[in-house]
Protein backbone atom coordinates (compact mmCIF):
# COMPACT_ATOMS: atom_id res chain seq x y z
CA UNK A 1 0.00 0.00 0.00
CA UNK A 2 1.42 3.36 -1.00
CA UNK A 3 0.10 6.88 -1.03
CA UNK A 4 0.27 10.06 -3.03
CA UNK A 5 -0.45 13.43 -1.48
CA UNK A 6 -0.54 17.08 -2.32
CA UNK A 7 2.07 19.45 -0.87
CA UNK A 8 1.16 20.38 2.74
CA UNK A 9 0.02 23.91 3.44
CA UNK A 10 0.94 25.28 6.85
CA UNK A 11 -1.41 27.65 8.61
CA UNK A 12 -0.44 30.62 10.72
CA UNK A 13 -1.06 28.62 13.90
CA UNK A 14 1.93 26.77 15.41
CA UNK A 15 2.14 23.12 14.36
CA UNK A 16 -1.02 23.37 12.25
CA UNK A 17 -1.01 21.42 9.00
CA UNK A 18 -3.62 21.46 6.25
CA UNK A 19 -3.51 18.57 3.77
CA UNK A 20 -5.29 19.51 0.54
CA UNK A 21 -5.88 15.88 -0.45
CA UNK A 22 -4.37 12.44 0.04
CA UNK A 23 -4.54 9.62 -2.52
CA UNK A 24 -4.22 6.06 -1.25
CA UNK A 25 -2.91 3.43 -3.68
CA UNK A 26 -3.96 -0.18 -3.10
CA UNK A 27 -2.27 -3.00 -5.02
CA UNK A 28 -3.02 -6.71 -5.46
CA UNK A 29 -5.03 -8.55 -2.81
CA UNK A 30 -5.82 -5.30 -0.98
CA UNK A 31 -7.83 -4.26 -4.05
CA UNK A 32 -9.92 -7.47 -3.91
CA UNK A 33 -10.61 -6.94 -0.21
CA UNK A 34 -11.72 -3.34 -0.77
CA UNK A 35 -13.99 -4.37 -3.64
CA UNK A 36 -15.60 -7.00 -1.40
CA UNK A 37 -16.26 -4.29 1.18
CA UNK A 38 -17.80 -2.01 -1.46
CA UNK A 39 -18.44 -3.49 -4.95
CA UNK A 40 -18.73 0.00 -6.52
CA UNK A 41 -14.93 0.23 -6.49
CA UNK A 42 -14.72 -2.53 -9.13
CA UNK A 43 -15.61 0.07 -11.79
CA UNK A 44 -12.46 2.10 -11.14
CA UNK A 45 -9.92 -0.70 -10.73
CA UNK A 46 -7.05 -0.43 -13.22
CA UNK A 47 -4.26 -2.78 -14.25
CA UNK A 48 -0.66 -1.62 -13.82
CA UNK A 49 2.22 -3.99 -14.57
CA UNK A 50 -0.25 -6.92 -14.58
CA UNK A 51 -1.50 -6.08 -11.09
CA UNK A 52 -4.82 -4.68 -9.94
CA UNK A 53 -4.54 -1.13 -8.65
CA UNK A 54 -7.12 1.04 -6.92
CA UNK A 55 -6.65 4.74 -6.17
CA UNK A 56 -8.73 6.19 -3.34
CA UNK A 57 -9.20 9.76 -2.19
CA UNK A 58 -9.17 9.90 1.61
CA UNK A 59 -11.97 11.98 3.09
CA UNK A 60 -10.99 11.46 6.73
CA UNK A 61 -7.79 10.88 8.69
CA UNK A 62 -6.55 7.29 8.38
CA UNK A 63 -5.32 5.59 11.57
CA UNK A 64 -1.57 5.00 11.50
CA UNK A 65 -0.94 7.62 8.82
CA UNK A 66 1.72 10.20 9.70
CA UNK A 67 -0.48 13.16 8.77
CA UNK A 68 -3.30 11.72 10.88
CA UNK A 69 -1.15 11.89 14.00
CA UNK A 70 -0.25 15.51 13.24
CA UNK A 71 -3.89 16.44 12.60
CA UNK A 72 -4.85 14.87 15.95
CA UNK A 73 -2.05 16.71 17.74
CA UNK A 74 -3.13 19.99 16.14
CA UNK A 75 -6.77 19.45 17.15
CA UNK A 76 -5.93 18.48 20.74
CA UNK A 77 -3.41 21.27 21.37
CA UNK A 78 -5.73 23.90 19.88
CA UNK A 79 -8.43 22.69 22.27
CA UNK A 80 -6.10 23.11 25.25
CA UNK A 81 -4.96 26.55 24.07
CA UNK A 82 -8.58 27.69 23.82
CA UNK A 83 -9.00 26.48 27.43
CA UNK A 84 -6.18 28.81 28.50
CA UNK A 85 -3.22 26.39 28.47
CA UNK A 86 0.23 27.19 27.15
CA UNK A 87 2.52 24.57 25.60
CA UNK A 88 5.77 23.85 27.40
CA UNK A 89 8.54 25.00 25.00
CA UNK A 90 10.80 22.16 26.23
CA UNK A 91 8.19 19.42 25.74
CA UNK A 92 5.40 20.09 23.26
CA UNK A 93 3.28 17.29 24.72
CA UNK A 94 2.95 19.13 28.04
CA UNK A 95 0.70 22.15 28.64
CA UNK A 96 0.31 24.32 31.73
CA UNK A 97 -2.21 26.82 33.01
CA UNK A 98 -2.57 28.85 36.21
CA UNK A 99 -5.98 28.03 37.69
CA UNK A 100 -7.09 29.28 41.10
CA UNK A 101 -3.54 30.47 41.71
CA UNK A 102 -2.03 26.99 41.21
CA UNK A 103 -0.50 25.26 38.20
CA UNK A 104 -2.56 22.76 36.27
CA UNK A 105 -0.55 20.45 34.01
CA UNK A 106 -1.74 18.23 31.17
CA UNK A 107 0.75 15.73 29.74
CA UNK A 108 -0.18 13.36 26.95
CA UNK A 109 1.00 10.70 24.54
CA UNK A 110 -1.41 10.52 21.57
CA UNK A 111 -4.74 10.14 23.45
CA UNK A 112 -3.41 9.04 26.86
CA UNK A 113 -3.58 12.00 29.22
CA UNK A 114 -2.30 12.81 32.70
CA UNK A 115 -3.93 15.82 34.39
CA UNK A 116 -2.77 17.22 37.72
CA UNK A 117 -3.84 20.05 40.03
CA UNK A 118 -4.04 20.41 43.82
CA UNK A 119 -7.81 20.97 43.54
CA UNK A 120 -9.79 17.90 42.44
CA UNK A 121 -12.62 20.07 41.12
CA UNK A 122 -10.24 21.73 38.67
CA UNK A 123 -9.23 18.33 37.29
CA UNK A 124 -12.90 17.37 36.98
CA UNK A 125 -13.62 20.58 35.07
CA UNK A 126 -10.73 19.97 32.65
CA UNK A 127 -11.89 16.39 32.03
CA UNK A 128 -15.42 17.57 31.30
CA UNK A 129 -14.18 20.15 28.78
CA UNK A 130 -11.99 17.60 26.98
CA UNK A 131 -14.86 15.09 26.90
CA UNK A 132 -17.20 17.74 25.50
CA UNK A 133 -14.87 18.02 22.51
CA UNK A 134 -13.65 14.44 22.02
CA UNK A 135 -16.16 12.18 23.77
CA UNK A 136 -16.24 10.09 26.92
CA UNK A 137 -12.87 8.96 28.34
CA UNK A 138 -11.82 6.20 30.71
CA UNK A 139 -10.73 8.05 33.85
CA UNK A 140 -8.52 6.78 36.69
CA UNK A 141 -8.03 9.02 39.71
CA UNK A 142 -6.06 8.70 42.92
CA UNK A 143 -2.50 8.23 44.17
CA UNK A 144 -1.78 5.13 42.10
CA UNK A 145 -2.47 4.36 38.47
CA UNK A 146 -0.89 2.97 35.30
CA UNK A 147 0.15 5.44 32.59
CA UNK A 148 1.83 4.21 29.39
CA UNK A 149 2.99 0.99 31.03
CA UNK A 150 4.32 2.79 34.12
CA UNK A 151 2.90 1.99 37.57
CA UNK A 152 2.98 5.41 39.22
CA UNK A 153 2.47 5.87 42.96
CA UNK A 154 2.47 9.25 44.73
CA UNK A 155 3.83 8.79 48.25
CA UNK A 156 2.17 11.22 50.67
CA UNK A 157 4.50 10.35 53.54
CA UNK A 158 7.62 11.85 51.93
CA UNK A 159 6.41 13.71 48.82
CA UNK A 160 8.14 11.35 46.38
CA UNK A 161 6.91 9.41 43.36
CA UNK A 162 7.58 5.70 42.74
CA UNK A 163 7.60 4.44 39.15
CA UNK A 164 7.63 0.68 38.52
CA UNK A 165 7.30 -1.29 35.29
CA UNK A 166 7.30 -4.88 36.53
CA UNK A 167 4.16 -5.92 34.66
CA UNK A 168 5.46 -4.38 31.44
CA UNK A 169 8.71 -6.32 31.85
CA UNK A 170 6.83 -9.54 32.57
CA UNK A 171 4.92 -9.05 29.31
CA UNK A 172 8.15 -8.62 27.34
CA UNK A 173 9.67 -11.66 29.05
CA UNK A 174 6.56 -13.75 28.37
CA UNK A 175 6.78 -12.87 24.66
CA UNK A 176 10.31 -14.25 24.49
CA UNK A 177 9.74 -17.39 26.55
CA UNK A 178 13.50 -17.73 27.08
CA UNK A 179 16.07 -17.26 29.81
CA UNK A 180 18.66 -14.54 29.32
CA UNK A 181 22.19 -14.94 27.88
CA UNK A 182 23.42 -11.39 27.58
CA UNK A 183 26.38 -10.06 25.58
CA UNK A 184 26.84 -13.30 23.64
CA UNK A 185 27.22 -13.21 19.85
CA UNK A 186 27.40 -16.53 18.05
CA UNK A 187 28.27 -15.89 14.40
CA UNK A 188 27.24 -19.43 13.56
CA UNK A 189 23.79 -19.09 15.08
CA UNK A 190 20.86 -19.50 12.69
CA UNK A 191 19.10 -16.35 11.50
CA UNK A 192 15.60 -15.78 12.87
CA UNK A 193 12.75 -16.05 10.37
CA UNK A 194 10.81 -12.88 9.50
CA UNK A 195 8.05 -13.43 12.08
CA UNK A 196 10.45 -14.18 14.94
CA UNK A 197 12.63 -11.26 13.90
CA UNK A 198 9.63 -8.92 14.16
CA UNK A 199 8.79 -10.26 17.64
CA UNK A 200 12.43 -9.86 18.72
CA UNK A 201 12.39 -6.25 17.47
CA UNK A 202 9.15 -5.58 19.37
CA UNK A 203 10.52 -7.02 22.62
CA UNK A 204 13.71 -4.97 22.39
CA UNK A 205 11.64 -1.83 21.73
CA UNK A 206 9.62 -2.52 24.89
CA UNK A 207 12.78 -3.02 26.92
CA UNK A 208 14.27 0.19 25.50
CA UNK A 209 11.15 2.08 26.60
CA UNK A 210 11.44 0.62 30.11
CA UNK A 211 15.13 1.50 30.33
CA UNK A 212 14.33 5.15 29.57
CA UNK A 213 11.40 5.40 31.99
CA UNK A 214 12.00 3.22 35.03
CA UNK A 215 15.09 1.00 34.69
CA UNK A 216 18.01 3.20 33.70
CA UNK A 217 20.30 0.58 35.23
CA UNK A 218 19.43 -1.75 32.34
CA UNK A 219 20.44 0.63 29.55
CA UNK A 220 23.77 -1.09 28.85
CA UNK A 221 22.15 -4.48 28.26
CA UNK A 222 19.33 -2.99 26.20
CA UNK A 223 21.77 -0.94 24.11
CA UNK A 224 23.51 -4.21 23.20
CA UNK A 225 20.22 -5.83 22.18
CA UNK A 226 19.39 -2.81 20.02
CA UNK A 227 22.47 -3.52 17.90
CA UNK A 228 21.03 -6.95 17.05
CA UNK A 229 17.53 -6.08 15.76
CA UNK A 230 18.61 -5.91 12.11
CA UNK A 231 20.55 -9.20 12.18
CA UNK A 232 18.86 -11.18 14.96
CA UNK A 233 19.71 -14.86 15.40
CA UNK A 234 18.61 -17.73 17.62
CA UNK A 235 21.36 -16.75 20.07
CA UNK A 236 20.06 -13.17 20.17
CA UNK A 237 16.59 -14.58 20.86
CA UNK A 238 17.98 -16.30 23.97
CA UNK A 239 19.62 -13.03 25.01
Amino acid sequence: MTHLRSPPVRSEKPFALLILFVLLKLVGEAVNIMCQVNPKYEKVVVIEYRKKVLYLHLLKALYGYVQSALLWYDSFTNTLVRMGFKLNPYDLCVANSQIKGKQCTVAWYVDDNKISHVDDTVVTNIIEKIEAKFGKMTVTRGKHYVFLGMDITFNDNNGTVTILMKEYLKEANADSGKDAYLFTVDNGSEQLDKRQGEIFHSIVAKLLYVSKRARTDAQLAIAFLCTRVSCSTEQDWKS
